[in-house]
């Protein structure tokens, strides 16, 4: 079940003070193919990261105190501060994890964190039904994990299997069938490269990269 606590957040850019709701506890029961949870009760995803109204900054509660460069305080204020009103359209909860993306773009963090960015943008405009912002995301985000796999950010085997296999349930979910299955294989042969009793852990992972290739499905069973 997920529960909401009401807390004040300053935000690093503008020092604005403004009320966030913090989640103290939440459950999933699953998750889609894409690795979205299914969580008992509303979904709190959207409340992981937090954004401030004014300045357009977006950023988890260690964003929050780490807080911003110069150079990309000029950059927030330059792209994301005219556009805070998307902030405020109602389920438009996505637009928090893009400003997120961009500002950790903006930062020089890895390709893979920008893209974990984009995904949960995704996830949350699945949630909402809007389908042409659930497809932008993910054309974003899948372009940063490959970029991920490219320069070698996986820092285990185990990851690079797993992304790979991400990669290729996100190119499907955008009807690119043959790349989707070229990462499909591929996630197969990087799990060939696992030792024996990490494959053990992972037989979810190639039972489910046969079933998108035989019988695609947006669920995990």
């Amino acid at each position: 079940m997920t529960i909401l606590q009401q807390e004040v957040r300053a935000c690093p850019v503008c020092e604005a003070r403004f009320p966030i709701s913090m989640v103290t506890s939440s459950g999933s029961f699953g998750a889609d193919s894409d690795f979205r949870p299914r969580f008992w009760g509303p979904d709190p995803t959207e409340h992981f990261v937090q954004a401030c109204m004014q300045c357009g900054f977006s950023g988890t509660e260690d964003d929050f105190l780490d807080g911003v460069t110069e150079g990309v305080i000029r950059k927030i204020r330059k792209f994301l501060t005219p556009r805070t009103r998307d902030l405020t359209k109602q389920s438009g909860a996505f637009y928090k994890y893009e400003f997120l993306a961009l500002i950790y773009e903006w930062e020089d963090r890895s390709s893979r964190e920008v893209g974990d960015g984009f995904l949960r943008a995704s996830w949350i405009a699945r949630g909402c039904g809007n389908r042409e912002k659930e497809r932008l995301y993910q054309r974003e985000a899948v372009r940063r994990f490959e970029e991920a796999l490219e320069v070698g950010e996986c820092g285990t085997q185990e990851e690079r299997a797993v992304l790979s296999y991400l990669v290729g349930d996100l190119h499907r979910r955008l009807n690119r069938r043959r790349r989707a299955e070229t990462w499909f294989h591929r996630a197969g042969e990087e799990f060939e490269l696992l030792e024996p009793r990490i494959q053990e852990d992972l037989g979810w992972l190639v039972d489910q990269i046969r079933r998108q290739i035989e019988a695609p499905a947006d669920t995990f069973d």
